[in-house]
């Protein structure tokens, strides 16, 4: 008896100790399949340039189809093919990054717009090309780039930070415009899609001078994105925590150190655009309406704050896969209504382009 009376605080103590490490592991877990990169795009890059582009859309379990894959922009997209474009690298100050960038230009005295694009994606993904084209085709001077992680830029870590660090990306080419194509800072505005919002979002936040913000499908915070991606797979909620804690410890990332919503609450005199499907399950609407409502509180009299939410859901067939997409899908579901709605924004916002093609 005594023997056992002797183990079991033993084993107790061991047990004890071992519960950081335990709970760290389980969270690393967690953060790095969360916040692995795609650096070769998820297959963009290969297939797509600014002259050729198509639609690859993914699965998701969405129980609401609004539209067939064939009956949306999808299989119209050859009128938005670029005939010309510049490759370009942009140095992130004081960071060892590199960013790489297509520059679609007019003229350097027209406004420009920076577009942003998502999680595992990169420049050459349909969801950042096509509303390029159209900003383009109205007149406006465009650059996509990816950002670090991701596509051609410098892999820094193989780990995205959910706009911690890519905001940095933002406005190094929001800085290089002026630098290097003298833009004016109130004629610069952004796009940001899904991830790409988060990281337009802080940027808006950090630089008071950047003007005007199109946030296509954002999430307004990262803990609540976080939980709501282990409830869809099934871990207990308490990893989140768990999650957040190996990221700062295996990365330095506080990945709630700056949340979106946050930027919604200084808009000022500033201009905010959002729109999100009211069908997403990936990113859930509400986090699109949450930032419309912060961003309508805080906007002042020479500001502008604009959103549109409407059913968009997509069923496809791409080869072998085959499922429901309703993530990023009003631009190919309705596309002359977001087409309006991201031009007029930008007239409105940074200034109307001399130059119309």
């Amino acid at each position: 008896m005594s023997r056992w009376k002797r183990v079991v605080p033993a084993v107790l103590v061991l047990l004890l100790a071992s519960m950081p490490l335990v709970y760290y592991q389980l969270g690393n877990l967690v953060y790095t399949q969360a916040a692995a990169s795609s650096p070769d795009c998820s297959g963009h890059a290969a297939r797509n340039s600014p002259d050729n582009f198509s639609v690859e859309l993914w699965h998701e379990d969405v129980s609401v189809v609004t539209h067939e894959k064939n009956d949306t922009l999808s299989s119209q997209l050859e009128p938005l093919w670029f005939d010309s474009w510049e490759n370009a690298t942009i140095d992130v100050p004081d960071e060892p990054i590199t960013l790489a960038a297509w520059v679609m230009e007019h003229n350097a005295s027209d406004p420009w717009v920076i577009v942003v694009h998502g999680i595992r994606s990169c420049k050459a993904n349909h969801e950042a090309l096509i509303p390029a084209a159209w900003l383009h085709q109205a007149g406006f001077n465009v650059i996509l780039f990816d950002m670090r992680d991701h596509g051609n830029s410098t892999v820094e870590d193989g780990l995205v930070s959910a706009g911690q660090r890519e905001h940095r990306d933002v406005l190094a080419v929001w800085q290089w415009l002026q630098d290097t194509k003298g833009a004016e800072p109130e004629h610069i505005g952004a796009v940001g899609i899904s991830m790409g919002a988060g990281a337009v979002t802080i940027a808006f936040e950090q630089e008071p001078a950047l003007q005007s913000v199109f946030l296509e499908s954002p999430y307004s915070s990262m803990g609540n994105v976080i939980e709501e991606e282990l409830v869809f797979a099934g871990f207990p909620v308490f990893l989140k925590d768990a999650a957040l804690f190996a990221g700062k410890v295996s990365s330095g990332d506080n990945l709630v150190k700056y949340e979106p919503i946050e930027a919604m609450n200084v808009v000022g005199n500033r201009s905010v655009f959002v729109t999100h499907s009211l069908e997403d399950v990936r990113i859930n609407t509400y986090h699109g309406k949450s930032m419309c409502e912060a961003a309508q509180a805080s906007v002042d009299a020479n500001g502008t704050v604009d959103c549109w939410f409407a059913s968009s859901a997509i069923s496809h067939n791409d080869g072998d896969r085959e499922g429901v997409l309703s993530h990023i899908t009003l631009m190919l579901t309705q596309p002359d209504t977001y087409r309006d709605k991201l031009v007029d924004f930008f007239n409105n916002s940074i200034g109307q382009p001399n130059a119309v093609v």
